[in-house]
């Protein structure tokens, strides 16, 4: 398919400050991120909260000894630890132990730091014919990993982009994706995923929430004083 026309005038980058103006800079990228683990994590933040998936992977290390021990547990033990309040737990939890049987099968472990080194043709190769990865989880490992461009897409912020007018009608998932990447530079691929998240995840912006408290307490002290002057 071919990609749309952006209906914003000046695209992703005019969408990108107004997100910092709403949400604020986000945090810096971390410098090293451990393929495997990044790779877990990608399947937990699919059309998921970043911070509520890096806190299930540390509840899973935390239960585990290692990847190699999640690697045989069942299922649903596995969805059992992500928590009842986890979306799609049963599903993301078959899809990390169906990449995770894909990825020892083929090094017998999984220190993946030469992962860091290949080009992004070579990563696409490699993850093709995993089982259970996808785009999202690709573009992760380029990104979060490698430090290389890439934009790691979910169904969630493709919805957010036709709401902050960034495209039109009918795109694909892969032409938006493919548009940020040519709009944008690498660092900057790093803070449009983190907030363009907050956005398609319905977060209040600090702003917004600062300005509903002022409010409300404004409602407090005006009813105070009615109750004042009654007396």
């Amino acid at each position: 398919m071919a990609s749309r026309r952006v209906s914003h005038p000046k695209g992703a980058k005019t969408v990108l400050g107004r997100l910092k103006r709403w949400y604020g800079a986000p945090a810096k990228q971390p410098a090293e991120v451990e393929p495997i683990e990044q790779i877990v994590l990608a399947i937990l933040a699919d059309n998921e909260s970043p911070n509520k998936a890096q806190s299930v992977l540390q509840r899973l290390k935390g239960y585990y000894v290692d990847f190699n021990e999640l690697r045989v547990a069942r299922p649903g033990e596995l969805a059992g630890q992500m928590g009842s309040t986890f979306a799609q737990a049963s599903s993301k939890a078959k899809r990390i132990l169906a990449v995770l049987k894909d990825v020892f099968g083929r090094e017998n472990s999984f220190n993946l730091e030469f992962l860091k080194s290949k080009s992004k043709q070579d990563l696409e190769k490699y993850f093709r014919d995993i089982q259970g990865a996808d785009n999202y989880l690709l573009s992760s490992v380029i990104l979060y990993c490698c430090g290389r461009q890439a934009f790691p897409l979910d169904a969630k912020m493709l919805q957010a982009c036709k709401e902050l007018e960034l495209v039109q009608g009918e795109v694909s998932l892969e032409d938006v994706q493919a548009y940020l990447e040519r709009q944008l530079r690498s660092a900057d691929s790093y803070a449009f995923c983190r907030l363009l998240k907050k956005y398609a995840l319905k977060e209040t912006p600090p702003s917004k929430a600062k300005k509903a408290k002022s409010g409300t307490r404004k409602k407090t002290s005006k009813k105070k004083s009615t109750k004042r002057t009654k007396a």
